[in-house]
């Protein structure tokens, strides 16, 4: 087989799907074991996700696949390009360097919690962000997205006995997806506009890319989705959740 950067960021996914759903359920039993491989694994998955995005960089050269998975006649569409590239190389170094302080900040909460649901939801925090930069259609990008979304928020949620948690934890979930409605709404203008609203062919980014939209209807695309990315990111006025959210997530989740 071909080694390719689209090749080794594929690897670092799986990688992350083989510990969640086989190394977790393994060392079930085994809590310290279970942190003492669960996040060294994590961290060579984004060690291996950032060596891809910084040979995506240097090549230039833009990889696309499509996987028959999804709904009936809308495939999932990942590209791994330059720009992808350089956010794989952002996430994928905190990733790494999280993981490792992971490993010791974990062994705090062994003495009066599991630490099985806070490996599980911070491996699948880690995967949606990095499909997020390689989705190049709304779908499997909606999908990461809510991937990435419901992560968070089981993990902010992590120690649930206190009110606080759980009601800084609700707020982010209903400014994340009051976002992601936002998004969804930008990109259902796009994806109409590229095909006459005739078809679902327009969902792909590509399709997007080479469509000439009206400038009054681009300008309402991009306000939906600035205000969409806009609440996720937490800026002025629409960081509500920033101060309730981070003091109470466990300090690697507030990191990443």
């Amino acid at each position: 087989m071909i080694v390719t950067p689209f090749t080794l960021v594929s690897f670092s996914i799986y990688l992350i799907l083989f510990t969640t759903f086989l190394i977790v359920p393994l060392f079930l039993k085994w809590q310290k074991l279970l942190i003492l491989v669960s996040f060294p694994l994590i961290a060579v998955s984004c060690l291996i996700a950032v060596i891809a995005g910084v040979w995506s960089m240097i090549s230039g050269t833009p990889e696309s696949v499509t996987l028959l998975i999804g709904l009936p006649d809308l495939p999932f569409h990942l590209r791994l390009d330059p720009l992808s590239g350089f956010f794989l190389v952002v996430i994928g170094l905190l990733g790494f360097f999280v993981s490792i302080y992971s490993a010791g900040y974990c062994q705090i909460f062994l003495t009066h919690r599991s630490v099985t649901r806070l490996i599980i939801f911070y491996c699948l925090f880690i995967m949606g962000m990095f499909l997020v930069v390689l989705a190049d259609d709304a779908f499997i990008f909606l999908t990461a997205w809510e991937i990435m979304a419901a992560s968070s928020y089981f993990l902010v949620m992590y120690e649930d006995e206190q009110a606080e948690n759980r009601k800084a934890a609700f707020l982010y979930l209903v400014v994340a997806h009051i976002g992601a409605i936002a998004i969804l709404l930008s990109f259902g203008l796009m994806a109409g506009l590229s095909t006459g609203f005739e078809g679902f062919n327009g969902y792909t980014f590509d399709a997007m890319r080479q469509a000439k939209f009206p400038a009054e209807w681009a300008s309402v695309a991009f306000l939906l989705a600035f205000f969409g990315f806009g609440a996720k990111a937490g800026i002025i006025p629409l960081h509500v959740w920033l101060p309730e959210a981070h003091p109470v997530a466990p300090s690697n989740v507030s990191a990443l």
